[in-house]
């Protein structure tokens, strides 16, 4: 975890705030998380995370400047409660949050986001044995799965507002004990009516990973659309419909900021002797005047501005 950079002798929360120009630097400051960004939108990325801590809870709130795809593992025993602060289409496991909704990880604590540009979200992050010590007779979800369900709106509100409140005062040394978080996030969970995901949709997600798959386990191979859609057993219709609910873009799009993204992290890796050449051609990156606009257009910067601030 962090030491809190605003100390106050016994205080319950330690608080920090980051900014990052990079997702992966961005991803990798949610404290015990695991998790994996691709940058899909193009242009320059920013991002800040404003977190708080205390025994068993975490509270942040997220803004990322592009649309990104999350792969999210909250750390071992606890429940994630995420709220958006405006309706923004933001996709949880494939499927529109709502703009009433409320998102909870599911058992295992993995989720899949895709969220647009001008992002913002508050999470709540609750060890479930706190919860069930809280709340004794609360059912938690114990689905394998994340899901999103509606709340009232002033309920929902009311909970974005404590979020808000909480962290400020934490990043002062001067917020109270969790005891009014853990009880929204209660109020929340007893609050859900899950809706039934569409039939479809498994098998549409369960294509944009297996097209990631073959992808990252040939980097250096690009695979056309016809090709995809042979190795998937798909028809062209289908692996189209399946990225644009999943991610909202083409298939070619997404793979492509797939392949952008594989090489922004070997040139943020920065290894000794790499080159940008080498970096480009990993993932397939052959034309590199077009791998160099192409980069440029998706992250804002060259790709030798990349490695040389690694080096």
């Amino acid at each position: 975890m962090f030491e809190s950079t605003n100390r106050v002798q016994h205080a319950p929360w330690r608080a920090a705030s980051r900014t990052a120009g990079d997702v992966d630097e961005h991803a990798a400051h949610l404290s015990g998380w695991h998790q994996e960004y691709d940058q899909l939108g193009a242009g320059r990325f920013d991002g800040r995370l404003d977190e708080a801590l205390a025994d068993g809870v975490q509270l942040f709130r997220e803004r990322t400047s592009q649309r990104l795809r999350q792969r999210c593992q909250v750390w071992a025993g606890a429940l994630w409660c995420g709220i958006t602060e405006a309706d923004d289409g933001s996709r949880l496991n494939g499927r529109r949050v709502a703009a009433a909704g409320v998102m909870v990880s599911g058992h295992d604590g993995s989720f899949e986001l895709v969220s647009p540009p001008g992002h913002a979200i508050v999470g709540i992050v609750v060890a479930r044995d706190l919860l069930a010590r809280r709340a004794p007779a609360l059912a938690l979800p114990d689905a394998r799965d994340a899901a999103w369900w509606p709340v009232d709106a002033v309920q929902r509100q009311h909970a974005l507002a404590l979020a808000r409140a909480i962290l400020a005062l934490a990043a002062a040394g001067q917020a109270p004990p969790p005891g009014a978080l853990l009880d929204t996030v209660v109020a929340l969970l007893a609050a859900r009516s899950v809706p039934r995901e569409r039939g479809n949709a498994v098998s549409r997600r369960q294509l944009v990973a297996q097209a990631h798959a073959l992808v990252a386990g040939a980097p250096e191979r690009v695979p056309g659309i016809a090709e995809l859609c042979a190795a998937l057993h798909v028809s062209r219709r289908t692996l189209q419909y399946a990225f644009e609910d999943e991610a909202g873009i083409s298939p070619l799009a997404f793979l492509r900021s797939v392949r952008l993204n594989g090489v922004r992290r070997l040139l943020r890796a920065g290894r000794g002797g790499q080159t940008v050449q080498a970096a480009a051609q990993a993932w397939g990156f052959w034309n590199l005047s077009a791998f160099a606009a192409d980069y440029r257009r998706q992250f804002g910067e060259r790709p030798s501005e990349t490695l040389a601030r690694a080096g």
